[in-house]
């Protein structure tokens, strides 16, 4: 089976090169020289130009490699994803809809496919995102410069989403709202959410909803405050405001007197088709085991004393926040499992994530930091240590296991996973990043996302990723990784970016 295949996303920040003009350049036929220069904080980077109907047109992948946004390509629908900070927008190949922030406007020029890429009009990606989004595009085709600001707004977008007994809304922040500034009521037909402190872009709220218990969404904006009003079709039985502490959102609550139809729930027949790729299943491995310690660090610790604790405390945080999810184990106890087997494991039960937890080791004791592998047989010097310390737990497998390695080209095996190797890249960067924003805050260094051929994820049929939490050689990190605390906040940050990329995967489909 062919799963989504999807373009090179994240790239390593170049800050020694910050106000230096990068140029992300490729063969184009047709190519007349041209460059768009992107000007984002100070910093100016250069992308190639290809000339179309009178349109200057850039390759999106370049735009979101340049600026570290993150971006999705459906190659067999032509189809990319574009996320720009919260702001998400689709465009489709020959066509001139532009689905953002799940709303559809419509342009006169239409993207194209060309390498194997979505190329927009820079023009028509300044205007949809000027208009419809937080974000302010300014635009010059005379000196070919595109500048990105954001608008001067705290609430971005709203959307609305259906449930069996009712609907919720949910209003993107970008700041924290005290809860008394916030209220909710329902007035001759329609519902308010009035937010003090609040600030919007009316065009990127306000829009007429063809079917459900909405038929219109309007923001009124005053000095003090923000109104948005919401035209009901029925009346409501019950509401309810609920804060998202973690990302500042706010919802609405919705309760009705009778159970919503399935068809202002989601096209049944559509949902029959997305559950094949919905990410449904985790397989979570903590590595090592019984007669392989794994690592040992300062004062003896062992890494699969660490490794195991982190994974059952992500397995029920996966289990609470996302229930729909089934999460698999490679192992629960003390127990040592043949590297092939944790991924016969994953595979048996046709696993969509499969997540092996490690901890690093080193004879240098002021080495420390945590990183994020992907599987790939391409040779990268600084994770040769890291491979041959994990691969060695071969060495703890009886011999009819070891014969399994024997005869195996290591090229040709992650070639048969080429098709996850981009999910992969990518679940690693999105897991590094929510890594970071726990772990440098204590002191540990962002060792980035690396690629290196282990055997553990050979053979898994599913985007795949080996996370080394820290090094228990290192006093620092040894004393910090065995509190449960710490063991709580790197599960939590591993949740986070699961949580990332599976709403930012299954938005593609």
């Amino acid at each position: 089976m062919i799963r989504r295949k999807f373009i090179n996303l994240l790239t390593t920040y170049l800050g020694t090169h910050l106000f230096k003009p990068l140029i992300f350049a490729k063969d184009i036929t047709g190519y007349t020289g041209d460059r768009l220069k992107l000007i984002k904080d100070s910093a100016t980077k250069e992308i190639v130009l290809l000339k179309k109907w009178d349109q200057y047109y850039i390759s999106l992948n370049d735009f979101a490699k340049a600026l570290n946004y993150g971006i999705f390509t459906n190659s067999a629908k032509r189809k990319a994803v574009l996320y720009v900070d919260r702001d998400k927008a689709t465009f489709t190949a020959d066509n001139s809809y532009v689905l953002l922030n799940n709303h559809v406007y419509q342009f006169t020029y239409e993207p194209i496919w060309h390498d194997s890429e979505i190329w927009v009009s820079a023009q028509i990606l300044a205007d949809v995102f000027t208009k419809y989004s937080s974000q302010k595009f300014l635009y010059n085709k005379t000196s070919k410069t595109l500048t990105i600001n954001k608008k001067n707004v705290n609430i971005s977008k709203v959307d609305i989403s259906s449930r069996k007994n009712g609907y919720l809304i949910h209003v993107y922040a970008n700041e924290k709202f005290p809860r008394k500034n916030v209220t909710i009521k329902e007035k001759k037909g329609w519902l308010y959410v009035d937010i003090v402190g609040g600030k919007v872009d009316r065009k990127s709220i306000n829009r007429k909803i063809q079917s459900g218990l909405f038929s219109e969404i309007e923001a009124i904006q005053f000095s003090q405050m923000v109104s948005i009003a919401f035209k009901l079709r029925k009346s409501t039985v019950s509401k309810e405001l609920i804060f998202d502490e973690e990302s500042n959102d706010i919802y609405v609550n919705l309760q009705m007197n009778e159970e919503i139809p399935k068809e202002d729930i989601r096209n049944t027949e559509l949902e029959e088709q997305r559950k094949e790729w919905l990410i449904d299943t985790i397989v979570i491995d903590p590595g090592h085991g019984g007669k392989d310690p794994g690592a040992v660090g300062y004062k003896k610790l062992y890494e699969k004393n660490i490794v195991l604790p982190v994974a059952l405390k992500l397995g029920k945080m996966i289990n609470k926040k996302i229930p729909d999810i089934k999460v698999v184990y490679t192992r629960k106890t003390d127990i040592f499992i043949p590297l092939w087997k944790r991924t016969k494991i994953a595979n048996e039960n046709k696993g969509k994530l499969f997540i092996s937890l490690h901890c690093n080791g080193s004879v240098n004791k002021k080495v420390n930091g945590f990183e994020t592998y992907f599987l790939s047989a391409d040779k990268d010097d600084r994770a040769k240590s890291v491979v041959l310390k994990e691969n060695e737990s071969i060495s703890f497998e009886g011999q009819s296991d070891r014969k399994r390695y024997e005869g195996i080209n290591f090229i040709l095996a992650t070639m048969a996973q080429n098709a996850f190797i981009k999910q992969s890249q990518y679940l690693a960067s999105v897991v590094q990043g929510a890594l970071a924003k726990k772990l440098v805050a204590n002191g540990m260094k962002n060792r980035g996302v690396k690629q290196g051929p282990f055997w553990v994820m050979v053979g898994a049929t599913m985007p795949n990723i080996l996370i080394e939490m820290g090094y228990i050689s290192n006093k620092h990190e040894a004393n910090f990784l065995k509190q449960k605390g710490n063991q709580t906040k790197i599960a939590q940050a591993i949740y986070n970016g699961i949580a990332q990329y599976k709403e930012q995967v299954e938005s593609t489909i």
